[in-house]
Formats: C-alpha cells, sequence, structure tokens
C-alpha cells in the first residue's frame, strides 16, 4: 500500500533539517517539504490551513482559536523561542537605553500581534512600567488574522521610518540590514536598546523561568480526522530530532556551526536552564501559555483564556 503524503512547511534548524532533507522519516507517511519564508507560510496556514503540518506564529494561532477558528490543532513543539529584549533597537545617536525611558514615544512593529511584538508589550507592561496607552504604536504591514488594534499602519520599510525619525523605536525578529547594523552590533547608523542586553535577558530568565515561545506546529484538523495517530507521531518524532540537534552542538570534534565560542555558550545555556535548553511538551511550557495568553487578552486580541485541551491534540495532553 502507498503511504500517504502529507505536505509540511517549516523553516530550516537543527529542529527540523533532518525531517526536511528526508533523513528522518514519519513512520507510515511520506512528508512533502514546501520551502518558503516564514512569514509565507505563516499566512498560508492561518488564512487557508494550506499544510498537513506547519510552523506557526503562537499569537496567531491562539488568536484564530480563540475566534472560532476549528481548521488546525497543534502539538506542544516549539520551533522558535527567543528573548526579544535584543530586538527592540533605536537610531545610534538616540539618548534612551533602557525601555522605561520610551513612555510616551512613537514605537513600531512589523505587525501588531505578531507573537514577538505581544511578548515585548507584555515586557513594557511587567517589566519596565509602561501601559498599552502609554505608547504611539506603528505597524508596517496589514494583520495576517483580522484584529481591531490600537495602532497606525504605516507606509515603507520598519528600519527606513526608524532612521528617518518617523518613530523614535522599533522591534523586529529580523536584524535590521547590515548596512545599518554591522555584525558586531555596533558603529551603525542603528543600535540596540540596552547595551548590556545579553545580562537583562539571563536576568530575566533567572526571575521568571521563560524561555519565550514564538512558533508551534500545527496540524490540519481535517488531516488528523483521517490519521489520528498523527499528532502523537510527530511530536515523538519532532522530539527526537531536536534532543538530537541539541547534541551535536556538545559534540567537540566538530563544530556545528560558524561560532568559535559554540560549547562556551552552550554549556552556559545548560547551567542555566538546568540541562534542558529547548523544552518541548505541554507540561514545560503550559504555564508560559497561560501567562501569554493573558498578554493577548491585555492587547485585546483574545477574549478569554482557552482550555488546554483547545489548544493541544488530545494525544499529547501528559507530555
Amino acid at each position: 500500500m502507498t503511504e500517504p503524503v502529507l505536505t509540511m512547511a517549516m523553516s530550516e534548524s537543527d529542529r527540523t533539517q533532518k525531517l526536511l532533507s528526508g533523513a528522518r522519516r514519519l513512520p507510515g507517511f511520506g512528508l512533502e517539504a514546501r520551502h518558503e519564508t516564514i512569514e509565507q507560510i505563516f499566512i498560508e496556514q492561518i488564512s487557508n490551513a494550506a499544510y498537513d503540518i506547519s510552523e506557526l506564529s503562537l499569537a496567531s494561532y491562539l488568536i484564530a482559536k480563540g475566534g472560532g477558528d476549528e481548521r488546525l490543532t497543534a502539538v506542544p513543539v516549539f520551533l522558535s523561542r527567543a528573548f526579544r529584549h535584543n530586538a527592540i533597537y533605536v537610531r545610534a545617536d538616540s539618548p534612551w537605553r533602557h525601555p522605561s525611558e520610551l513612555k510616551g514615544r512613537r514605537f513600531g512593529f512589523p505587525e501588531y500581534q505578531m507573537t514577538a511584538a505581544v511578548w515585548v508589550r507584555g515586557l513594557f507592561r511587567e517589566e519596565w512600567g509602561i501601559g498599552t496607552d502609554d505608547m504611539e504604536w506603528f505597524t508596517f504591514r496589514p494583520e495576517r488574522v483580522p484584529v481591531d488594534i490600537p495602532a497606525t499602519l504605516a507606509e515603507g520599510d520598519l528600519f527606513e521610518a526608524l532612521l528617518e525619525g518617523r518613530v523614535d523605536a522599533v522591534m523586529s525578529a529580523r536584524r535590521p540590514p547590515a548596512k545599518f547594523f554591522p555584525a558586531s552590533g555596533d558603529g551603525g547608523a542603528i543600535r540596540r536598546l540596552m547595551p548590556d542586553v545579553w545580562d537583562e535577558e539571563r536576568a530575566y530568565y533567572g526571575r521568571t523561568g521563560i524561555f519565550p515561545i514564538m512558533h508551534l506546529v500545527s496540524l490540519k484538523a481535517d488531516t488528523v480526522r483521517r490519521y489520528p495517530e498523527l499528532p502523537r507521531q510527530l511530536y515523538d518524532l519532532m522530539l527526537g530530532v531536536k534532543n538530537d540537534g541539541v547534541a551535536a552542538l556538545l559534540e567537540t570534534i566538530k563544530n556545528q556551526t560558524s561560532d568559535p565560542w559554540l560549547w562556551e555558550s552552550v554549556e552556559r545555556s545548560a547551567l542555566l536552564t538546568d540541562g534542558d535548553l529547548w523544552p518541548y511538551g505541554v507540561a514545560a511550557n503550559w504555564p508560559q501559555i497561560v501567562k501569554f495568553m493573558g498578554y493577548l487578552r491585555a492587547d485585546g486580541l483574545l477574549k478569554r483564556e482557552l482550555a488546554l485541551e483547545e489548544v493541544f491534540h488530545p494525544s499529547v495532553l501528559h507530555t
């Protein structure tokens, strides 16, 4: 019997590369990898449920679920996590050195609802004492899920708007272009807001235990109805791929990246995280997702907190 072939769209990382290349297989299924930008993957999946399996913005998924969209389900595989303190930028000549100084300023995001933006506004409220009404917000592309937002949709490029003085600070998950922000992070027309940002992030993690989730893995509900064993099989497979990827980072016979001090970084991260650098599963992550839903509600993007059973497929609730 011919194996069913499932479409799959994910960004490439040590958490996905073996799946995308076919080096690791999902028993009983063929996987057809679709190669798109992460922004295009999100738009196609949240708008059209275009892929059987797809990486997806945590915020967009929860907002859609909260609005009654049942076309997707998910497993607690978190392909992107990132501290976003380092993603706040100002002009090099800016007088500001800390987010608490930005009250009343003009702040730009690519999108208001994007997961990184939700985390940053939560940080403004909880960590830096600035409420949603204390800032003037601007966005630079249409929202991927229709939502009412207190932001002005601006024209042009986010970083050019910053350099032109149309906004005072921005948050961007993507690094500014090298012509504005060199590899060292120093000496360009744009700089990070906080000079000691890496220490700020480690201190935040030490206080909260939160390594912010950005993306999860979604599955088309119609596909799961045909193959109810799929979500748990996929979770188990992707957990193994991630664990193998972390182990490879520690293999000193060959550096897995072009970073000369990779092993120092990984060992330091392992110490700070009690050995689980990149946790998957419900038990380790549900409290953080509940907190994130609180941020969505404070932003007016989610009307109620979703139950665990609404967010993840039943087969993975005890992971």
